[in-house]
């Protein structure tokens, strides 16, 4: 982390560059602060931006929710589940069962317990070796729930 990194000066840079009336400048904005507090946006520098830019909190929550690069403290990981055909005659629906009933969770939102974002997505291309899963963009293959547990951890 850079000794004199600071939000206010970031905010002023991306204000300048069309934040948040330019969404490319808002986002890079918001992977900064993420990169500048160990890979998660803290819930205080969100409304700091917020205020700061005149814009609504539920607005950049859904900014960060639309960019699965970015994550919040709430969510820092992110698990995504194949939900293609091959996958689900590889018991991939006994995995996302055990998913959503362990962690508390369902597609597209944030685990209860667990800390992270759960989504099912399309075919990962990887059918002969499913279920498969990406934890923060890192794939899995032959998953069981014993190796999800530890992928978790």
């Amino acid at each position: 982390m850079e000794q004199n990194w600071n939000l206010n000066e970031a905010l002023e840079y991306y204000r300048s560059q069309g934040a948040p009336q330019n969404q490319n400048a808002l986002v890079e904005l918001l992977r900064e602060v993420q990169k500048e507090n160990g890979n998660a946006i803290p819930q205080t520098a969100i409304d700091e931006i917020a205020d700061k830019l005149n814009i609504k909190t539920s607005f950049l929550s859904a900014i960060i929710k639309h960019y699965p690069s970015l994550r919040t403290e709430e969510a820092p990981h992110l698990l995504e589940i194949c939900n293609g055909e091959r996958c689900q005659n590889k018991n991939c629906g006994q995995l996302k069962n055990y998913i959503e009933k362990t962690y508390y969770v369902k597609s597209g939102r944030v685990s209860k317990t667990g800390g992270f974002s759960y989504k099912t997505v399309g075919c990962m291309n990887n059918c002969a070796k499913g279920p498969n899963i990406k934890w923060d963009g890192k794939l899995y293959s032959n998953v069981n729930e014993q190796m999800l547990k530890s992928v978790i951890k």
